[in-house]
């Protein structure tokens, strides 16, 4: 979504061509993207020049003579194009504005999420939706916005997205201004400090100055002109460097999803003060993460074995009635087998996630246990079915063990154990989504020193 930067370009550009333009008609192609009543909407504005236009916030400002005004707002891919009025509606136009010069002023949006509102100028600064925006950094003061956080409950990144708390930032520039000042976006709203507040703002200035100045971020389908880009995206550090080197220290980047949106931060940089770092280590079956695991606790990491841990759950007299209940008889003189259990699990799909679903949740709450009751400053994560799971966005750093079924399968035939029934278990392992969200990718299949020497790269 353009955010203000980008909005303030779309200004600067229609202010070189819309004042003193006179509306001699408007065509309205989709009428569900203008809020006021299309009759009125447009009785109202045929006849009318447009004068310079503004910005508030995100929302562009037509200002037009007999004191009438257009709010509109481009949402995600909303943009305004020059044209002639004998040309002919584009399948993504949703209103053409004509005027008396024969060219025209068209809105066109291929997502269809844009709006258009007509107001007074009068009162379009006192009425939602613009009475409803906070004041943009220039405006708001380090107490200000200190004590508009202090009210929040979610993270820092969710907060600053809040337009009525502070207008025009978006998820790009919330990312980059979030880096700059090194403050962890999941670090709660309520705890940032008043020094903290006002980093918030030095740096939301500098960046959105710099950001207007290179004329916005083309990032997808943003052009604020036909034959013209942004420069800005080409300065970002934050956003959109998802699992590469962090520009000031050389940590993969990790990107999580706070409320719905996309961050990237530095795990170190950013490193949020109280809570450890916590480095996920994932793979199939077989493919070396233990390996992983014992090299990075000589490191200082306190390791939070997924199979130990399931291991540890089987020995529980309670555990084995559950389970007993579910699958019928799986012991062996009073104790769970776990051949028996995978038995019967490994050739039923519905048995499999039945077991899953009950065993999952109880290591889960295990570590995450760890995790807040520790007091550890690093923890190793060796959970095979880490993506997809609670823990994956907990993670700072996912690792990724990518090993050649023929290694595995060797592995699996030292240990003795049925190897096609545990490659069988593993055939749903997402290693497409793994190998996305890793930020380190060690290859299984070669010396243990290739390994070692990547991880003192890192650690």
């Amino acid at each position: 979504m353009p955010e203000l930067p980008e909005v303030e370009t779309v200004v600067r550009i229609l202010n070189g061509f819309v004042p003193n333009k006179t509306i001699k008609d408007i065509t309205v192609i989709r009428e569900k993207n203008i809020l006021t009543p299309i009759d009125e909407f447009k009785s109202s504005l045929i006849g009318k020049t447009f004068l310079p236009c503004s910005r508030k916030g995100k929302f562009i400002v037509f200002h037009l003579t007999d004191e009438k005004v257009i709010i509109s707002h481009l949402r995600m891919e909303g943009k305004y194009f020059e044209s002639r009025s004998e040309i002919k509606p584009d399948k993504h136009d949703i209103i053409i504005y004509h005027f008396t010069d024969g060219t025209s002023l068209r809105y066109n949006d291929v997502r269809k999420f844009g709006v258009i509102e007509l107001k007074n100028e009068s009162d379009y600064l006192v009425t939602p939706p613009l009475s409803k925006l906070g004041k943009e950094p220039w405006g708001l003061t380090p107490k200000e916005l200190f004590e508009g956080l202090q009210k929040k409950n979610g993270p820092i990144k969710e907060a600053l997205l809040d337009q009525s708390l502070i207008a025009g930032l978006g998820n790009i520039y919330d990312d980059e201004v979030l880096f700059a000042t090194k403050i962890n976006p999941k670090k709660p709203a309520s705890e940032i400090t008043l020094l903290e507040s006002e980093k918030i703002l030095i740096e939301s200035r500098r960046i959105l100055e710099e950001a207007i100045e290179a004329g916005g971020s083309t990032i997808r389908s943003y052009h604020p002109k036909e034959g013209m880009d942004g420069r800005m995206q080409n300065e970002l550090l934050a956003y959109g460097h998802a699992n590469k080197p962090c520009a000031r220290c050389d940590f993969p980047m990790r990107k999580i999803f706070i409320g719905g949106r996309g961050t990237t931060y530095c795990p170190i940089c950013q490193k949020e003060e109280g809570h450890p770092l916590i480095v996920g280590v994932t793979g199939p079956i077989g493919s070396g993460k233990s390996a992983v695991a014992r090299y990075l606790s000589k490191k200082g990491f306190f390791t939070c074995d997924a199979d130990k841990i399931v291991h540890e759950l089987y020995e529980k007299k309670e555990i084995v009635k559950e389970l007993s209940k579910m699958f019928g008889d799986v012991t062996s003189n009073n104790k769970l087998d776990k051949k028996k259990l995978l038995g019967v699990v490994s050739s039923d799909p519905n048995k499999k996630k039945k077991l899953e679903d009950f065993i999952h949740p109880l290591v889960f709450s295990y570590i995450n246990d760890v995790i807040v009751n520790g007091h550890h400053e690093k923890i190793l994560l060796d959970v095979p079915l880490l993506i997809g799971s609670p823990l994956e966005e907990m993670c700072d750093l996912i690792i990724y063990r990518d090993t050649s079924d023929e290694v595995r399968y060797e592995r699996l035939k030292e240990r003795g154990v049925d190897v096609n029934k545990f490659i069988e278990l593993n055939k749903s392992f997402p290693k497409a989504k793994a190998k996305k969200a890793a930020g380190l990718i060690l290859n299984g299949d070669g010396p243990l020193e290739d390994m070692y020497s990547k991880l003192d790269s890192i650690f």
